[in-house]
């Protein structure tokens, strides 16, 4: 009975350590998980947005590749209304666009976003991080 009584104080602060432990590892875990869903989401909507500014300006104005860009800036051709801000932080040198193969089959219209910044949280490598290239390559129609 006494030696039960001796063991329960000697280990009365290892839960609460073991406690504190188990949950910085789990709050670790919970700021990654935030942290990738953040990029998928950021890289995602930057994917939609220039699929978008792409099949306007197969439809429109290949051509026009200040349009284009303010489609993926502002989603609008015209430009920024009223201060409206650029679409997730993007300027305009994030946004390029260019035609290939005019007058051939392969005649394509390519958006591209470079250079996006995105901010991590978790521990360690936490700041603020360039993106990955993003283009997209539209069919602009074949020569027949």
């Amino acid at each position: 009975m006494k030696s039960l009584s001796l063991r329960r104080r000697r280990s009365r602060g290892s839960s609460i350590v073991e406690s504190a432990v188990v949950f910085l590892a789990v709050a670790t875990m919970l700021i990654g998980a935030f942290d990738f869903g953040q990029f998928l989401f950021v890289h995602q909507a930057l994917v939609e947005r220039a699929r978008r500014a792409a099949r306007w300006g197969a439809v429109n104005d290949p051509s026009n590749s200040t349009a284009i860009a303010n489609m993926v800036l502002y989603y609008q051709p015209g430009g920024a209304t009223d201060g409206q801000a650029p679409y997730m932080g993007l300027t305009s040198s994030n946004v390029e666009t260019a035609v290939y193969g005019a007058g051939t089959d392969d005649h394509r219209l390519r958006v591209r976003i470079s250079g996006f910044r995105y901010t991590v949280l978790s521990p360690y490598i936490a700041g603020r991080y360039t993106g990955p290239t993003i283009d997209v390559l539209m069919p602009l129609g074949t020569t027949n």
